[in-house]
């Protein structure tokens, strides 16, 4: 069974995803990889040439396309990619979905870290990034709550990672 990361923008997917694909020995996926590759420019490049909805169009074809196949996989999925219609269905058959749940604050302090590179946030600041990010947490609440399992817990290390792992291996078997 596939292994699908989901989350909130900075909540760790490709970092904890890459992980996790190492130990398991699988290939990892990582969907907005995926559509950089296939429309052959940045995300937020995309977003500011062809529009959300291009994006989005293909954020869906490279959800279909990963999980389509037998060989398990990690997958890292973008912040919005199981809240469009029919994605988290689709996920749930295919996959176990693990939604990342990091603190509010550690959340923030990644999104500015990579703030540039995001385009829903490259340009909000202090309380407004903050208002922004919990309205759209919002929106997106049900989405993620609708996971297999959810991880609160830190995963900054090895050996979080590691418990973290040891509580769904059972549920990758075949």
């Amino acid at each position: 069974m596939h292994l699908s990361l989901i989350g909130f923008m900075g909540s760790g997917k490709s970092t904890v995803g890459a992980y996790l694909a190492q130990r398991l020995d699988r290939p990892f996926v990582d969907t907005d990889k995926e559509v950089e590759r296939m429309l052959g420019m940045s995300a937020r490049d995309i977003f500011e040439t062809l529009g959300e909805p291009a994006f989005r169009e293909a954020e869906q074809d490279a959800l279909s396309d990963a999980l389509r196949p037998n060989e398990p996989i990690v997958l890292a999925t973008g912040g919005g990619t199981p809240c469009a219609e029919g994605a988290m269905e689709w996920m749930r058959r295919r996959s176990l979905v693990v939604a990342l749940q990091p603190p509010m604050d550690v959340l923030l302090a990644r999104l500015l870290e990579g703030q540039a590179e995001r385009p829903l946030i490259h340009d909000k600041h202090g309380d407004d990034l903050k208002r922004t990010v919990e309205r759209m947490m919002l929106t997106r609440a049900a989405c993620y709550g609708s996971a297999d399992v959810v991880w609160k817990q830190s995963l900054d290390t090895e050996e979080a990672l590691d418990d973290a792992l040891a509580g769904i291996r059972w549920r990758l078997e075949p």
